[in-house]
């Protein structure tokens, strides 16, 4: 820039008290201020980041990880007093729901669609162990213990749980219906699996 076109810069009176002395090549700055909204976020976070600090790392303030637990042993609390009530074998339900000449008909039903393909027609087993005999992998034989297994399932041996499925009513006929396999004899048995309960 020329010396000529220096003197043509114009400097509004209102610029001169933000004009800067740099002289770039001819060029001036302008120290425009910052936005007052913008400098009263920056300086927040500037005291939030320092008592964020403070409380985290010499207070003792809860982590997100801390939080997060304590959420989950509250979850987990309301989880199992639900199952509790919901899921727990109940002699006086069972034998209501056995009572009922229609709902044992309908676990045969069940039982055709949903548990024959592993454990055959007649309880002799297949992919899933035999019925019939008294070796349990699972639970000891019990109405108690072969209830959770059909109601919760054991889902590392390919256990389906079937109580949300089909219900708390139909799994305990499902359960009169398996139990009535003990002490029969299967065309084609699955050789004994697990423990022997007598």
């Amino acid at each position: 820039m020329s010396d000529l076109d220096k003197d043509k810069t114009e400097i509004f009176e209102d610029e001169k008290k933000i004009l800067l002395d740099h002289d770039y090549d001819g060029i001036r700055e302008l120290n425009h201020p910052l936005p007052g909204w913008w400098l009263t976020i920056f300086y927040g976070t500037i005291v939030f980041a320092i008592a964020y600090y403070v409380a985290y790392t010499f207070m003792g303030a809860t982590t997100i990880d801390q939080a997060l637990e304590e959420d989950m042993k509250e979850i987990t609390a309301i989880q199992e007093e639900y199952e509790a009530k919901q899921g727990k074998f109940n002699q006086a339900e069972y034998e209501a729901v056995i009572a009922d000449a229609g709902m044992l008909k309908k676990a045969r039903k069940v039982y055709k669609r949903k548990c024959k393909a592993c454990h055959g027609a007649d309880g002799g087993g297949g992919v899933g162990p035999n019925l019939a005999d008294k070796n349990w992998i699972n639970g000891n034989g019990s109405l108690e213990t072969t209830y959770n297994v059909i109601n919760k399932g054991v889902v590392d041996k390919g256990m389906a749980a079937w109580g949300p499925v089909i219900g708390k009513e139909m799994v305990y006929a499902v359960l009169k219906y398996v139990h009535d396999f003990q002490g029969t004899t299967p065309t084609n048995p699955k050789a004994p699996q697990g423990e022997l309960y007598e």
